[in-house]
C-alpha cells in the first residue's frame, strides 16, 4: 500500500508542475507587433481574384493571382502596375535586388520576366508547369541575365542569356 500512496504522491507532484508550466506560459507577455493591413487597392484585387503568391521588395509588393495577373504594389497597397501575364495560375514571383524586374511562373508553362522600370518583357515557355523562380539578384545589369527555375518536369534548370540567345542548363534532374 505504501508503494501505491508513493506512486499517487509522485503523479500528483508531476500534475502540480505541468499546471505551474501552463500558468506561465499564459502570463507569458504576447510579441508586440505592429502591422498595419493593406488597403486602397487591394481589397478591389482580392475582390476580383484570389490571390496564389505574394513576393515582397524593399520597395514593392506582388501579387499574382489564380488568372494568371500580376500586380505590383506600393508599400501602402497602391496598385502600381499591372500584368496579365499568364493563362493560369501564377505559383511564384521573385524580383531583382535593385527592384528592377520582377519575374514570375505559372501552371501554364511559362516563366516572364517584366522589367518595372522599363517596359521589357521577356517569356520562356517549357512544357510543363513551371512551380518556382529566382531572379539572379544583379539580373537589370547588363550581361548578368540568369534565372533559376524548376516544375514538373523533375529538373532543376539554370536560364543564361547569350550573345545571341538563351539557353537552359540542367543544374539538377
Amino acid at each position: 500500500e505504501d508503494d501505491e500512496d508513493d506512486d499517487e504522491d509522485e503523479d500528483d507532484e508531476e500534475d502540480d508542475e505541468d499546471e505551474d508550466e501552463d500558468e506561465e506560459d499564459e502570463e507569458e507577455e504576447e510579441p508586440r507587433l505592429k502591422y498595419q493591413r493593406l488597403g486602397n487597392s487591394v481589397p478591389d484585387i482580392l475582390k476580383r481574384e484570389s490571390a496564389s503568391s505574394v513576393a515582397v521588395h524593399a520597395n514593392f509588393l506582388a501579387i499574382g493571382t489564380q488568372g494568371g495577373w500580376i500586380y505590383i504594389l506600393d508599400l501602402q497597397g497602391n496598385e502600381v502596375r499591372r500584368f496579365a501575364s499568364h493563362t493560369a495560375v501564377v505559383n511564384d514571383l521573385a524580383f531583382d535586388r535593385g527592384g528592377d524586374a520582377v519575374a514570375s511562373c505559372s501552371d501554364d508553362g511559362t516563366v516572364v520576366i517584366n522589367g518595372l522600370s522599363s517596359a521589357e518583357c521577356a517569356s520562356f515557355t517549357y512544357q510543363r508547369p513551371v512551380r518556382s523562380i529566382a531572379l539572379d539578384p544583379k539580373f537589370e545589369r547588363k550581361g548578368n541575365r540568369q534565372f533559376a527555375s524548376g516544375g514538373l518536369a523533375a529538373q532543376l534548370l539554370l536560364n543564361e542569356k547569350g550573345w545571341f540567345s538563351t539557353k537552359d542548363k540542367v543544374v539538377h534532374s
